[in-house]
């Protein structure tokens, strides 16, 4: 029923600590709001248990759970609860049918209405619209489309798995290219955020198609490197949104480094890290992720790069306008990162910069899943 292993007590792990950082920097507002109070109850626990599952009935039922706040919160809009409340439908009907084809599909597409794949990607948007950030991170952060298709789905139909995962990664890949060109055009940070955020993991799932173990390694590295990069932006952003209604229009440049000098370092590192900087993460993330793209298919090799350099004009184009441009003089006077703040972003941050200082320690952490997946994709 259970299963504990190297691969689903690391994610676990990491989870924890997502959950640590999202609630220490939340702003009390958000704490004390009865309804992300409880939503924050069932997609942490939710998550947790899907990552300890043996059994894919009890992974079914740490997903229904995770995903209901969300499909019952109006905030997040019709659309994105439709997509979701819709994605257990293909897992629970996969896990209830017979090893075939039309099975690992529909495992497939779950994973693709929960991650925000092409073309189910105009979800995450929409959601982040209106909806709660901190509660909308940690969902978006157990990346349990990816975790579906590690620990079930290629295992229960490795045939089909090489047969058809390719295709997934092409619609990954469709995904990271189309969000990174929207997120150019837009002006709304909530909306360049999930934009960021969706196509940056959408490499991991193109990642996770590789049939080399340096492929899947960097794709099971970059689970890590969004998780904690997009956490730290997401906690930045809402702590300038509690303090100043002038970050929902981002008309021109607001300049709040002046007064929030903190905040803005906080921001550029995660930043710098989700687009792979080197000294990061990011960089060794990529890196592998890559050059193994690029020896199992040509196309994400050449996609995935290109994407990130978009995302990474527009991540630096936001901490601009978020940070820098107004003399401090017309500056609304705001409050720098809080202790508990500070204390949460160091924590995201440390992870991303020791993981650029000692990244083999981090792989070292991935690689016998990546080696199995591989395995399995190969037909080894």
């Amino acid at each position: 029923m259970f299963r504990v292993d190297l691969f689903s007590l690391t994610s676990a792990g990491a989870y924890l600590l997502l959950v640590f950082i999202t609630l220490a920097a939340a702003p009390r507002k958000d704490l004390v709001d009865s309804r992300q109070k409880w939503q924050l109850w069932w997609v942490g626990p939710g998550t947790l248990l899907a990552y300890s599952a043996g059994s894919p009935w009890v992974f079914l039922a740490g997903w229904i759970i995770s995903v209901v706040p969300l499909c019952l919160d109006t905030a997040t809009g019709r659309a994105s609860r439709l997509v979701l409340a819709s994605s257990s439908v293909p897992l629970a009907l996969a896990f209830a049918a017979p090893a075939s084809p039309a099975a690992f599909l529909l495992l497939v597409l779950a994973a693709a209405m929960r991650k925000g794949i092409f073309p189910f990607h105009f979800w995450i948007p929409k959601a982040f619209e209106a909806g709660p950030l901190p509660v909308l991170n940690l969902f978006l952060n157990g990346h349990l489309g990816a975790f579906l298709l590690i620990r079930f789905a290629a295992p229960m139909f490795p045939e089909p798995a090489r047969e058809y995962l390719s295709v997934l990664g092409v619609f990954a890949t469709v995904t990271s290219v189309l969000g990174a060109l929207t997120a150019l055009g837009t002006r709304q940070p909530r909306r360049i955020l999930a934009l960021l955020c969706g196509s940056q993991a959408a490499m991991i799932l193109a990642g996770l198609e590789n049939a080399n173990a340096q492929g899947v390694t960097g794709a099971l590295l970059h689970w890590w490197v969004v998780a904690f990069s997009t956490s730290a932006l997401l906690a930045v952003y809402r702590a300038l949104e509690a303090r100043s209604t002038e970050t929902a229009a981002l008309n021109g440049f607001l300049g709040f480094g002046f007064h929030a000098p903190r905040l803005a370092v906080f921001f550029a590192i995660a930043a710098a890290a989700l687009v792979g900087v080197p000294g990061t993460l990011g960089f060794a993330a990529e890196d592998l992720l890559f050059h193994g793209s690029l020896d199992s298919h040509p196309l994400f090799g050449v996609g995935l790069p290109l994407a990130t350099a978009f995302n990474a004009v527009t991540a630096f184009n936001l901490f601009a306008r978020l940070f820098l441009g107004r003399r401090g003089i017309h500056v609304p006077r705001i409050a720098d990162a809080l202790p508990r703040e500070r204390w949460a972003l160091t924590m995201s941050t440390a992870v991303l910069v020791a993981g650029g200082v000692f990244p083999h320690v981090f792989a070292a952490l991935r690689a016998p899943a990546a080696n199995e997946i591989a395995a399995l994709l190969t037909g080894r």
